[in-house]
């Protein structure tokens, strides 16, 4: 045998067995080590009860979500029908257990002490140095933040693409009931179960931020007219279309008026469009009304608008969770055309109005005075105005796919058990329904037949 061959090199992996076992730490560092750690396991915890001592709240302590799973089983179980099998009973129980947990380990995110001191200076270094968002909001170009499902709705691809919608299925919560991604039939079925009352639709896709101002993120469209939709917004359009359905887009007129004026259409630092977009837009809207729907002719309501402003911090910026010391976002002041009737009170919409708007955040903006942003300015009013005739609403922040249709059927449904002879719909010629474009690709489009 060569010495050669005897004396054959190591492999890598006994050349770092080797290099591991002779890697040596002073005993000075390896008790600092051991020490800092168990400190830090020490002084977690103690900093977070000294939090929820200070605050002394229930909310800021997240246990209490706890002791509403028990109350959350029961609705569920109940909501599920005494007549459904005893598997739909558990698994209606086993969703709720999941919701309830899932919850808690939000709120002990969110309500932590410590997390709520290291988190918003550390965030502002991120943002101002890097350009870097969290997990709701990007940083976009001369001060803008965007909602986050805002841009992945104008970036994604197409809502209605096969593969899209049954992703969407197949990555629901195991605890929730997965929802029905298609926007097409919950609108078709609507406008049917209208049409069946003499009650025409008009369905307002309200165009999100990076539609109108998608040069707030990139420079490639400075300059730019068109808005920017998702794939798939042109073919559902012509869906609805052909389906009988009145689609009212105000895309294409908020582009144009920002590329002619200059001016933005939409708040730097919030999801919403500014008090002057959405008084354009009402007014465009109370001109398609008249030319598609027949109403009946009305005395003159007397509305008419009073100048107010309105200063307030955007909800992105209130997201992107900065200190309330930082002035790299400031507030901003608003000019809103503030809507009184004829002996100067508030404007209110009317029950009996032949006229009901369906609306989310976008229409509650200027409406709703614990949004921040005035009340009585908003799209409902304005297209009162607009009109000069009294008009009915519903309203809700979020899921404008879903929420206020909801309401609706809830209402009438109500009015049926009870043998009302007369119920929300009653009276009604148009049916207004306004939703944010982003419900299209991550909304719940559930089939809800009128009673």
């Amino acid at each position: 045998m060569t010495a050669a061959r005897r004396a054959s090199p190591l492999t890598r992996e006994a050349i770092a067995l080797v290099e591991v076992g002779q890697t040596s730490v002073r005993p000075w560092l390896a008790r600092t080590m051991v020490g800092g750690f168990l400190l830090v396991l020490v002084l977690l915890p103690v900093a977070e009860w000294l939090g929820e001592r200070a605050a002394g709240e229930r909310a800021s302590n997240p246990l209490w979500r706890l002791s509403a799973i028990g109350p959350d089983i029961r609705s569920r179980v109940e909501a599920a029908g005494g007549e459904a099998s005893t598997w739909s009973r558990v698994v209606a129980a086993n969703r709720a257990v999941l919701a309830g947990l899932t919850a808690f380990e939000a709120d002990l995110e969110d309500g932590s002490a410590v997390a709520s001191v290291l988190r918003p200076p550390t965030q502002l270094v991120l943002s101002g140095a890097l350009g870097a968002g969290n997990e709701r909001v990007y940083v976009g170009r001369d001060g803008w933040l965007f909602f986050r499902p805002d841009v992945e709705y104008v970036t994604g691809p197409g809502f209605l693409e096969p593969r899209v919608l049954a992703r969407r299925i197949a990555s629901a919560d195991e605890y929730a009931v997965p929802p029905s991604p298609d926007p097409r039939p919950a609108i078709l079925a609507f406008a049917r179960d209208l049409a069946v009352r003499g009650i025409s639709l008009v369905v307002v896709p309200t165009p999100v931020k990076p539609t109108v101002h998608s040069a707030g993120l990139s420079r490639r469209f400075d300059g730019s007219r068109d808005p920017v939709q998702n794939a798939s917004f042109e073919a559902w359009v012509e869906a609805l279309r052909t389906g009988g359905v009145r689609v009212f887009d105000p895309a294409p007129l908020l582009a144009a008026w920002r590329a002619d004026s200059g001016v933005a259409q939409y708040l730097a630092t919030d999801t919403h469009w500014r008090p002057e977009a959405a008084a354009a837009v009402a007014l465009a809207l109370a001109e398609y009304i008249r030319r598609e729907v027949a109403l009946p002719s009305l005395p003159a309501a007397g509305y008419r608008a009073v100048r107010r402003q309105a200063t307030s911090r955007g909800d992105t910026l209130v997201s992107l969770d900065l200190p309330s010391w930082q002035v790299r976002y400031p507030q901003e002041t608003v000019s809103l055309q503030h809507v009184v009737d004829g002996v100067g009170e508030p404007w209110r919409p009317v029950r009996q109005a032949d006229v009901l708007l369906l609306g989310d955040s976008f229409a509650n903006i200027y409406s709703l005075a614990t949004m921040g942003w005035g009340e009585a300015a908003g799209l409902t009013e304005h297209l009162a105005l607009a009109l000069q005739r009294p008009v009915d609403r519903i309203v809700q922040n979020d899921a404008g796919a879903r929420a206020t249709r909801d309401l609706l059927v809830r209402e009438l449904t109500a009015s049926r058990a009870a043998r009302e002879g007369a119920d929300r719909l009653t009276g009604k010629r148009v049916v207004v329904w306004q939703f944010a474009t982003r419900e299209l690709a991550f909304g719940d489009w559930a089939v809800l037949p009128l009673p």
